[in-house]
């Protein structure tokens, strides 16, 4: 709207122009005296412009505003521009495969964290023995060294509990995330609050454990202070249900081509029904899932419990929000659909910045549910599942391989490219966890 008003600085600049020398060519008809000049002729109207979630915008979107406060005549006033935005949660939503092919769900703000140090970073790593910097995890690796850059990363984060931060900062982070809210575990209300609602939620289903011979093969050589073991105070609650996933279009001829799973949803009703019942407000509790279809199967369920206050999304919707307690539905329970998810770029395996957003939406509570089976042939979510399995925060079904299916590793495959989440070859170290 301000561009094609011609209220771009550009454009104001221009009309400040004629205006100024229509005064000087007056006052010389005039024949009067004109000393000095007329003052912000040259300064720019826009003086400051900034892109909140510019991560989350096509480039052609942030270069609209871009269009607006440049001014692309040589020698003009520059203006202050921050993009503001997390490159390693969700990106642009595209759903054309080939835009997507040629880079239009490639950010702004990403492609300029390498555009414009490539160069210099490239000698740089050439020097060292290394190969140039060519994705982005090597880039914010690189960022995140002490070095002066135009680039900034914020690393503390307002939201999250300690706990909940420990797998994405490892995971999608470099291990460099910190909580502001480390301060406030020391508080007596707030810890013994939802570690009551744990334990009321751990009461409901068997916690799953390791024999003495899987812990035997699996803590081989592991120091004992990382071997398995119950945290009492970690409010984080993984429930596997191993359940059944089927399309809603084949399901009820709907005209949507998405998933549901109904063991899940019931899992997931009965979850939120039981923190309802134990004093939680139905405003402090969003109920999360890839799929739509899952959205409105666990929507029906809550609205016959009288639950319909409870905000259900899917992740997409719950980015820059956060809730009290957060309630994660996977919902995909057959592995031979991961890589048709994939390709669509659907649902939360082999989908780095969806799994990201979704593990970071909680203040107090974190549940998670989901099929054990189809989460340890994930990278990402065989990490999570061993986290919650050393930390004593695994309970329900155990999965057909059990314990034994998951396999100890310092390294995760892992990394995120400029047309989706796609899974590719950077390693990324979680061996400190």
């Amino acid at each position: 709207i301000l561009y094609s008003a011609g209220l771009t600085n550009a454009t104001l600049r221009t009309w400040r122009k004629c205006l100024s020398n229509s005064v000087e060519t007056l006052m010389q008809k005039c024949r009067l005296s004109f000393e000095g000049e007329v003052r912000g002729v040259d300064e720019p109207h826009f003086t400051h412009l900034f892109i909140d979630e510019a991560a989350q915008a096509t480039e052609p979107e942030s270069l609209i505003p871009l269009s607006v406060v440049v001014d692309p005549e040589p020698g003009s006033v520059k203006v202050e521009i921050a993009l503001v935005g997390d490159p390693r949660q969700l990106g642009a939503q595209v759903y054309s495969r080939a835009a997507a092919g040629r880079g239009l769900g490639f950010s702004f703000l990403e492609r300029l964290l390498q555009r414009p140090n490539a160069k210099a970073i490239a000698e740089s790593e050439e020097k060292r023995g290394h190969g140039p910097i060519d994705n982005m995890d090597d880039l914010l690796a690189y960022y995140n060294e002490d070095r002066e850059q135009n680039s900034v990363f914020l690393t503390v984060n307002y939201r999250c509990r300690p706990e909940f931060l420990m797998m994405p900062s490892t995971l999608f982070y470099f291990d460099k995330l910190q909580s502001a809210k480390s301060k406030m575990i020391s508080d007596p209300e707030i810890t013994s609050r939802w570690c009551r609602e744990l334990r009321m939620l751990e009461k409901m289903r068997p916690r799953v454990e390791m024999d003495e011979e899987e812990a035997g093969d699996m803590s081989a050589g592991i120091p004992r202070i990382y071997r398995p073991h119950k945290q009492e105070m970690w409010p984080i609650h993984f429930r596997g249900v191993v359940g059944r996933d089927v399309s809603v279009a084949l399901d009820s001829f709907a005209g949507t081509n998405s998933w549901s799973n109904l063991d899940e949803a019931k899992e997931v009703s009965q979850i939120v029904m039981a923190l309802a019942q134990d004093g939680v407000k139905p405003e402090q509790i969003g109920v999360m899932s890839p799929f739509r279809g899952q959205v409105v199967q666990i929507r029906k369920l809550l609205r016959d419990a009288g639950l319909g206050q409870v905000n259900v999304g899917t992740i997409e919707d719950f980015q820059a929000v956060e809730f009290d307690a957060i309630v994660l539905s996977l919902t995909r329970s057959t592995p031979t659909f991961v890589d048709f998810d994939i390709k669509r770029r659907a649902g939360v395996f082999g989908q780095p910045k969806r799994s990201n957003v979704a593990l970071t939406r909680p203040e107090h509570l974190l549940v998670i549910v989901g099929n054990p089976n189809v989460m340890a042939s994930c990278p990402i979510w065989r990490q999570i599942l061993w986290f919650c399995l050393r930390n004593g925060l695994w309970y329900g079904e155990s999965g057909s391989k059990g314990c034994a299916g998951l396999e100890l590793t310092d390294e995760l495959v892992y990394s995120t490219t400029g047309t989706g989440d796609v899974i590719d070859e950077t390693i990324v170290t979680v061996g400190t966890l």
